[in-house]
C-alpha cells in the first residue's frame, strides 16, 4: 500500500512541468519585495525562481539547496528568487504570512531573495503545477528547466540545468 501511495505522490506532485511559457521577459514581474516594489529576473546572470509556501514540506527541504547555491555562486553569477505563493487565507493574511517569513529569513541571514506573488498571479500562469515549482531562466529569458516537486532524485537534474545555464554565461561550476 505504501508503495502505491508513493507512486501516486510522485505522479501527482513531481511531474516535469514544462508549461506553455518558454520565455520569461525582462519586464515580467516575478513578485514584490518587502517594500512592495516589483522584482524582475536578471538580464546578466541565470535566475532560479522557486514558488514556495510555508506549509509545503518539500519546499522547506529545497530551501537549503537554493541558499547554498546563492552563497556559493553569489549575486554576480546567479540570482535565486523564492516566491511566496499559495498561502492560506485572504490577501491581507497571506501578506502578513509573507512578512513574518521574511523576518525569519532575514534573522537567519539567508541570501536568497524572498518575494511575494500577490494573488498568485505568476504562479497561476504556469497552470498550477504544484509546489515547490522551480524554473531555471537563462540570462536571455529562455526557460531551460521547469520542475514541480522536490526530492533528492530531482535535485540532480535541477543542478545540471543550472550548470548548463551557468556554462552559457561563464565558466562557473556548481
Amino acid at each position: 500500500m505504501k508503495r502505491y501511495l508513493m507512486l501516486l505522490f510522485v505522479l501527482c506532485f513531481t511531474t516535469s512541468a514544462n508549461a506553455n511559457i518558454t520565455h520569461f521577459g525582462a519586464d515580467q514581474v516575478i513578485g514584490q519585495n518587502k517594500l512592495g516594489e516589483p522584482v524582475f529576473r536578471s538580464t546578466t546572470t541565470p535566475t532560479i525562481v522557486t514558488f514556495w509556501a510555508s506549509w509545503c514540506v518539500y519546499c522547506k527541504q529545497l530551501l537549503p539547496l537554493l541558499e547554498g547555491l546563492q552563497r556559493k555562486l553569489t549575486n554576480e553569477r546567479i540570482r535565486v528568487v523564492v516566491v511566496n505563493t499559495k498561502e492560506e487565507g485572504k490577501l491581507g493574511q497571506t501578506r502578513r504570512t509573507y512578512k513574518s517569513l521574511l523576518r525569519q529569513f532575514e534573522q537567519r541571514g539567508l541570501q536568497i531573495e524572498f518575494v511575494f506573488d500577490k494573488r498568485d498571479a505568476l504562479y497561476n500562469r504556469f497552470k498550477k503545477p504544484g509546489l515547490p515549482y522551480t524554473l531555471v531562466i537563462e540570462k536571455n529569458g529562455q526557460i531551460s528547466y521547469a520542475q514541480a516537486g522536490y526530492s533528492e532524485r530531482l535535485a540532480q537534474p535541477m543542478l545540471e540545468a543550472i550548470q548548463q545555464a551557468l556554462d552559457k554565461n561563464t565558466s562557473d561550476q556548481i
